[in-house]
């Protein structure tokens, strides 16, 4: 096998028969659509993603609408964005075979300074203590509205991808901790839990269990997507990628088991997540 060839949404040319520039080119055997947040995104930063990591037993070319430097979106700007509805669209886009996201994330961690909350008294030991439950059923919404806009869009009249399958992942156990995201060694971004936490003053005993508390929320949100119930998307397949990386070592400032700061896997972290969705991936196309 094989990695898939990644190439930007903005360096895609139709009209050149180069495999480097153009996803119609009859060397490629599947086309891929990928958009999302900074696990996906090309020369942002982290420099690595999860899209660098696939491997196909055919020659496959993912183009990525996941633009350089947005790193931190959520999944309302995702819906909206331009370059995905052009890429969708049978006058601009090709005729994808499969769709990749990669969002929700971002949304929880956005709004943690306002999910987390200092409760009353002694530090109690249930997570969801420390939580505003009005805050957690907005954000998870806003998560649930942002994949169904890009489902509507996917199968609006003029798609170049009507009901073919979208693949998503869950988000993996964070440590929250001192550790942004650095550029030449330099902080450009957060960190992020970790201010949230120590601004509500919660006790460093308690942030690992609001953690999973919080991104177990979200992976039944992603979840409940892609099963039976009033949430269900059609054609929309969630691959359960939480427990596949070992966690950070709580105090640690810098790269850790397979993170490479708070929120980002490093390169090896991103391979085991790839590899799980790749799998999901080759049996749908």
């Amino acid at each position: 096998m094989a990695l898939a060839h990644v190439i930007s949404w903005m360096n895609v040319c139709y009209d050149e028969e180069d495999p480097q520039c153009n996803p119609d080119d009859e060397f490629y055997d599947y086309r891929i659509l990928a958009e999302g947040d900074s696990w996906f995104s090309i020369a942002g930063i982290p420099t690595s993603n999860i899209l660098f990591t696939m491997r196909f037993d055919s020659p496959t070319v993912i183009v990525n609408c996941a633009r350089p430097g947005d790193t931190i979106r959520n999944m309302a700007k995702i819906a909206r964005n331009n370059s995905l509805r052009d890429a969708m669209s049978a006058l601009h886009g090709s005729q994808w075979d499969a769709i990749l996201l990669s969002g929700g994330g971002n949304d929880l961690i956005d709004d943690a300074k306002k999910i987390i909350k200092k409760p009353r008294g002694a530090a109690p030991t249930d997570p969801a203590a420390y939580c505003k439950e009005a805050q957690i059923l907005e954000t998870m919404q806003n998560i649930i509205d942002g994949y169904s806009r890009i489902v509507d869009q996917r199968d609006k009249a003029g798609s170049s991808c009507a009901n073919k399958p979208i693949v998503v992942h869950t988000y993996d156990w964070v440590t929250p901790r001192n550790s942004p995201a650095r550029f030449f060694g330099n902080k450009v971004l957060g960190p992020w839990l970790y201010k949230a936490l120590i601004k509500a003053r919660i006790p460093e005993s308690r942030w690992d269990d609001i953690s999973d508390y919080l991104l177990g929320r979200l992976r039944d949100t992603i979840k409940s997507l892609g099963r039976g119930g009033t949430n269900k998307l059609p054609h929309f397949h969630v691959v359960t990628t939480q427990g596949v990386l070992k966690r950070a070592d709580p105090g640690t400032v810098f790269a850790s088991n397979d993170w490479l700061n708070e929120i980002h896997p490093n390169t090896d972290g991103y391979k085991k997540i790839g590899t799980r969705m790749t799998r999901r991936l080759r049996t749908l196309l």
